[in-house]
């Protein structure tokens, strides 16, 4: 689930620091030129192809990102929030995107599901720009230039600050995903809230465990997996909490589970 944004964003954030000193109509091209140009070397299992369009007429740029992730209620509900908070963000600190805005040109970014529907869409325009930047004054930013050039374990915690800032998402089922962070022991840790009457069954290790041969056996923990191994993390860590912050429970995927 959320392992996906991790890549996902990451390929996005530097793809679209691209621009150079131009006029609007030149500088929109070149950003469309310089993102597609690129985008093919970033294919993976998450990312099957992303393209950019340019509609001068309309000072548009029109961004479409064609994913592996399934199309169901429970991941339109997780990406729909963590990827326009997340990209929105990534955006906001690019200087060349920030000028591109503030001199008129509109932003659409469309993510579409395995089935090619949208899980997540947004649009950043000048208005959408000065919330954005308002709401985060005196936040920690990260700009794409600063993930390219840091080290894969900075890398993860300075897209972790951007995401935790971000923190609480809501699923459809009520639970809440509160934090995620990397422990001593290199595990990524998901904190998710649960209600009480699913935590009641999730004290139960032997329902604990039918819960993560299900999630094994869907597959789609599989497919991220080298992904987050880059990070040199080998195990994924899910903590069950209350509402009032106290762990109840917790899963671990080890490497053997993912069978990488």
């Amino acid at each position: 689930m959320i392992r996906k944004i991790t890549q996902v964003l990451f390929v996005l954030t530097i793809l679209l620091s691209l621009s150079s000193c131009m006029d609007t109509k030149q500088k929109t091209q070149a950003f469309v030129n310089s993102y597609n140009n690129s985008a093919a070397n970033f294919s993976n299992e998450i990312i099957i192809s992303t393209e950019a369009k340019a509609f001068h007429n309309e000072k548009r740029i029109e961004i479409n990102v064609e994913t592996s992730i399934e199309q169901n209620e429970n991941n339109k509900s997780i990406y729909g929030q963590m990827f326009p908070l997340f990209l929105k963000e990534a955006l906001t600190t690019d200087q060349n995107v920030k000028d591109l805005i503030e001199e008129g040109v509109v932003f659409d970014v469309n993510f579409l599901a395995d089935d090619r529907t949208s899980i997540a869409e947004f649009k950043i325009d000048q208005k959408e720009l000065a919330a954005l930047l308002k709401k985060n004054a005196g936040k920690p930013t990260i700009s794409a230039e600063s993930l390219a050039s840091s080290d894969s374990d900075t890398q993860l915690q300075q897209i972790l600050v951007m995401m935790n800032q971000n923190m609480p998402f809501k699923n459809n089922d009520g639970s809440k995903i509160l934090k995620i962070y990397v422990n001593d022991k290199k595990q990524l840790v998901y904190q998710v809230e649960m209600p009480e009457d699913v935590l009641e069954i999730l004290k139960n290790n032997a329902a604990n465990s039918l819960v993560k041969e299900s999630i094994l056996r869907e597959g789609q923990l599989q497919k991220v997996a080298s992904t987050v191994s880059r990070y040199g993390i080998k195990d994924i860590k899910y903590e069950y909490l209350n509402a009032k912050g106290k762990i109840v429970n917790s899963m671990v995927i080890t490497e053997k589970d993912l069978k990488l």
